[in-house]
């Protein structure tokens, strides 16, 4: 190889930088890849506890303090103006499974624009929405089946306006329920032609993915009262993959709380209920879970008692590249994490 070849491909095998955030109603949490060659490994792993005057609604100063925690991790992290995939979930969000007869799939984009209505519920000037072409199990002629997703504009604008003025450079936003459905996609593979289900319970709400086939069959956003959100606490946590003074892993303890834990297996069992319901045929082998409230085993306990299946924790490194010497710090808070790998894995998060 002559130098001048040998030198392009010294640039060409660099490895690119993939940053994910995912900013939760208690916690930041963000992971940053290097990719190369197809291979992922882990260069970074933070996680940022907001205060309750941070994530309480209407709180004024709900915006500012934000702010500031944000823009404190990422120059703590040396990020500031990297490009950054974010996500959104909530009641502002949708994401459901349809199928549109008579219509080819390079004039989805006019058909949905004019007839999106039907399947969403927000008026159609209001919203971005996407779609993914599912493979059909069963054939049928003239007939697409899709993945739909839609969200206010005003959410979408918001969170990349939040972004922008910190100094971030926002390139990709989705969905939490998809960007978690990417991260089991990658690190699932024990499980490929398998059906399971994956709940990740955060502070607020969780998302609920069924999985069967290697597609997914559900993608459910459930948001819970106030008032039996708090199963767990913590603190900062920072997991690198390369050493770094100053990093810090924090417990995670979980205070009695049995009405909270009750409503989050009621919440579960409701939507295998409902889901079974519409497919008995669907035979779900096990559950996995992660999130901020799943570190609790009488949570696991309880769930495999209500489902009758394994409940098993989901570890979203689980098939990423670290340093050894950081696995235990990283595999005790991994459970943070299942939303913010599956952004930094956005096939579109390359800057």
């Amino acid at each position: 190889m002559t130098k001048r070849l040998r030198k392009w491909a010294e640039v060409f095998s660099r490895p690119q930088t993939r940053v994910g955030l995912d900013i939760g109603s208690s916690t930041i949490k963000l992971v940053q890849l290097e990719q190369r060659a197809g291979r992922y490994r882990l260069k970074r792993f933070s996680v940022r506890r907001l205060g309750s005057t941070v994530v309480e609604k209407g709180s004024s100063r709900q915006s500012s303090e934000l702010k500031a925690a944000l823009g404190n991790l990422l120059q703590e992290c040396g990020l500031l103006g990297s490009p950054v995939a974010v996500s959104i979930s909530g009641p502002s969000v949708m994401v459901k499974r349809i199928r549109v007869s008579g219509v080819k799939a390079d004039a989805l984009d006019e058909y949905l624009t004019w007839e999106g209505h039907q399947y969403i519920p927000y008026a159609m000037h209001d919203i971005y929405f996407d779609y993914w072409i599912l493979p059909q199990t069963r054939p049928a002629p003239k007939e697409l089946e899709l993945l739909l997703v839609a969200a206010k504009q005003q959410v979408v604008e918001s969170r990349k306006t939040l972004l922008e003025e910190i100094g971030m450079h926002p390139i990709v936003c989705d969905v939490d329920g998809l960007a978690l459905m990417k991260t089991i996609m990658r690190t699932r593979r024990a499980s490929r032609g398998k059906s399971f289900a994956v709940a990740n319970v955060g502070a607020g709400g969780m998302n609920l993915i069924f999985v069967a086939d290697e597609q997914p069959l559900v993608i459910r956003d459930v948001m819970f009262e106030e008032t039996s959100s708090n199963l767990t606490s913590g603190d900062a946590v920072a997991v690198e993959g390369s050493a770094r003074h100053g990093s810090s892993l924090a417990r995670t303890d979980s205070p009695e709380n049995p009405s909270a834990m009750a409503g989050v297996v009621r919440e579960i069992k409701c939507c295998f209920e409902s889901v079974l319901e519409r497919d008995p045929e669907l035979d779900v082998e096990k559950l996995f879970l992660c999130g901020g409230q799943s570190n609790d085993p009488r949570l696991r306990t309880e769930l495999h008692d209500a489902l009758g299946i394994p409940t098993l924790p989901f570890n979203p490194f689980e098939e990423i590249e670290c340093s050894a010497d950081r696995q235990d710090r990283l595999w005790a808070s991994a459970h943070l994490g299942g939303v913010a790998v599956g952004l930094a894995l956005h096939q579109d998060n390359h800057g």
